[in-house]
């Protein structure tokens, strides 16, 4: 396990409410084997700038129960200076949630290349902002 790119992300929730409404996506994610969730945490700021976290395992049993379809593969790998990092990039009364995540698709791909002889010599994802900024360029041409 954790042989193929890892990626997180930070997902706010304005007013410091977490919305299930992501979950079904992750689950579909994880169930089509496009991802493997790693890790996943639940930030709360406080208005006061005080921040907590609560574990997948320290959910109560119902919330706990709707991520038990992507939690099989979950394990604790954020670190305490992991989610400080974290939480000092959200505004104060707000909630996020930080996943980590294993990209799986990549396996046919690197075996693929493998195979044709090839060898990845970069990977980099694009940030949104920069695509963004490309796309407005563009537009003022």
């Amino acid at each position: 396990m954790l042989d193929l790119p890892l990626e997180y992300a930070l997902i706010e929730f304005k007013g410091g409410k977490f919305s299930g409404k992501i979950i079904a996506e992750l689950q579909d994610l994880a169930q089509r084997q496009i991802v493997r969730i790693v890790d996943i945490v639940f930030i709360q700021k406080e208005q006061d700038g005080s921040t907590r976290t609560i574990e997948l395992n320290d959910l109560d049993p119902e919330t706990y129960e709707m991520f038990v379809p992507i939690g099989e593969h979950v394990s604790s790998l954020f670190t305490n200076d992991d989610l400080q990092i974290a939480a000092g990039k959200l505004p104060e009364n707000s909630a996020a949630l930080l996943l980590l995540w294993e990209n799986l698709w990549v396996a046919g791909l690197r075996q693929a290349i493998e195979d044709a002889g090839g060898q990845l010599v970069e990977r980099v994802q694009i940030a949104p902002e920069v695509v963004e900024q490309f796309k407005q360029e563009l537009a003022a041409e």
